[in-house]
């Protein structure tokens, strides 16, 4: 028998097998930011833009002869400025030491210091989607606080309260309350997503195809208007009693092998509705970010735009006092609304 066998080998220059790879499933999608229109450059941290209406048709006629006898400027109550604050978003900076960089062969990573970029930038990108996605309101430094841009949900609102004065939202620009689904996602019917259709449709006058950012929860309960209906056979509302039958609806032929359930389209009386779900719809209090994953953005993406200064993630070198080199990434941006009462909003609890 062979006096050195494999397991003799440990500890006296047995290589480990490691492959040179690492496997990543974190792959999340920002539908926010990628569907925005991107701005030109903000000329200040603080920037306005103008929203109008048009006015209501007139009826009646004139008498012949009647001289003109008063006057309408049509930019007194129907148009109005809007504003938001840009925002610096600074990510942690990142530092390599000379050994790791130079000597150190790690698997799967060709370059520490640019992989650890690489890492910064997606976390850029990730924080601007879920600061524009959420409720954050804007703030103004004052030399102790930052300044923050208003996020898409508080734009979506009847209270107004986007932006501090004189950049907060005119009452005959905020979202009407029908634009707005409030409750639990659990109970989405057809007939709620219909309305708030409506209701925007009432706004605009226009037919329009809206893409919607909706959270996990939502976005079942969309496929759930699809689901088993339970009819009841008694006088009780909502008590199903003996011999009710159950009806399930499928999107697939009757000789198809795959089974299909998922709406991706809702298309309704007064626009159509293409969903996207993301994991990055929720609420920010205190400098905290909570996960809303029953919430949903109805949003025309022509009235949605992100101003962005200089370069979108700019990468800047720190000094290196002997440690290693050092890098951080920064980006500054702003979210334009052009005019929130083209805008809706599954605004649920649950």
């Amino acid at each position: 028998m062979a006096a050195l066998t494999e397991p003799n080998l440990s500890g006296r220059g047995k290589r480990e097998d490691l492959m040179d790879m690492i496997a990543l499933v974190d792959a999340k999608d920002t539908p926010f930011t990628s569907m925005a229109r991107k701005g030109s450059k903000p000329g200040n941290m603080y920037f306005r833009w103008q929203a109008d209406s048009n006015p209501a048709p007139k009826v009646g006629g004139t008498v012949d002869g009647t001289d003109v006898s008063s006057y309408t400027n049509w930019d007194v109550g129907y148009r109005a400025e809007l504003a938001n604050y840009a925002q610096v978003f600074r990510m942690d900076a990142v530092r390599v030491s000379k050994l790791t960089q130079d000597i150190a062969q790690v698997a799967g990573v060709r370059d520490e210091l640019a992989y650890n970029v690489s890492k910064s930038i997606l976390q850029c990108k990730r924080s601007i989607e879920v600061t524009l996605c959420s409720n954050q309101t804007a703030q103004q430094d004052n030399g102790s606080v930052p300044y923050l841009t208003a996020g898409i949900q508080t734009w979506i609102s009847t209270a107004g309260t986007g932006t501090p004065t004189p950049g907060d939202i005119p009452a005959a620009f905020r979202t009407p309350s029908n634009s707005i689904l409030t409750g639990a996602s659990s109970g989405l019917t057809d007939t709620a997503v219909q309305g708030l259709l409506k209701s925007i449709y009432d706004q605009t006058g226009q037919y329009k195809s809206y893409d919607a950012i909706v959270g996990t929860d939502l976005k079942r309960a969309f496929t759930a208007l699809l689901g088993t209906t339970q009819l009841t056979t008694t006088s009780t509302a909502g008590v199903t009693g003996a011999g009710a039958t159950k009806v399930q609806t499928f999107q697939r032929d009757a000789a198809a092998e795959t089974y299909i359930q998922s709406v991706d389209v809702f298309q309704g009386d007064f626009g159509t509705v293409k969903l996207h779900p993301s994991v990055f719809i929720g609420t920010i209090a205190s400098g905290a970010w909570t996960s809303t994953p029953f919430k949903g953005l109805v949003l025309n993406m022509d009235l949605i735009e992100v101003r962005y200064g200089g370069n979108v993630a700019a990468v800047q070198s720190l000094p290196d006092y002997g440690g290693g080199p050092a890098r951080v990434v920064e980006a500054v941006c702003g979210l334009v609304v052009g005019n929130p009462l083209g805008l809706g909003k599954f605004d649920f609890s649950s």
